[in-house]
């Protein structure tokens, strides 16, 4: 599915999702219902991270609402 593309499953619209692979160790998972526009604060954000053998999973600010712009997330702080 394209960054602009929502697809509609028994009236509902799709969330739009990406994937952000920054190493082979951390990446960041974004979701946003609102549309696509990466520059809206419309966005969940997760951020995955491996230290050693153990895979550690975090929101901005701790928080997991839909509130975040997912062009700023390397600016935000991340808690478990």
């Amino acid at each position: 599915m394209g960054l602009s593309e929502l697809s509609y499953q028994q009236g509902e619209i799709e969330p739009v999702k990406l994937i952000d692979e920054v190493s082979s160790t951390e990446y960041y998972i974004g979701e946003s219902i609102n549309g696509n526009s990466q520059s809206k604060p419309t966005w969940k954000i997760k951020r995955v991270w491996k230290v050693s053998t153990v895979w550690h999973f975090g929101f901005p600010n701790g928080e997991q609402g839909y509130n975040f712009i997912w062009d700023n997330r390397f600016e935000y702080s991340y808690h478990i």
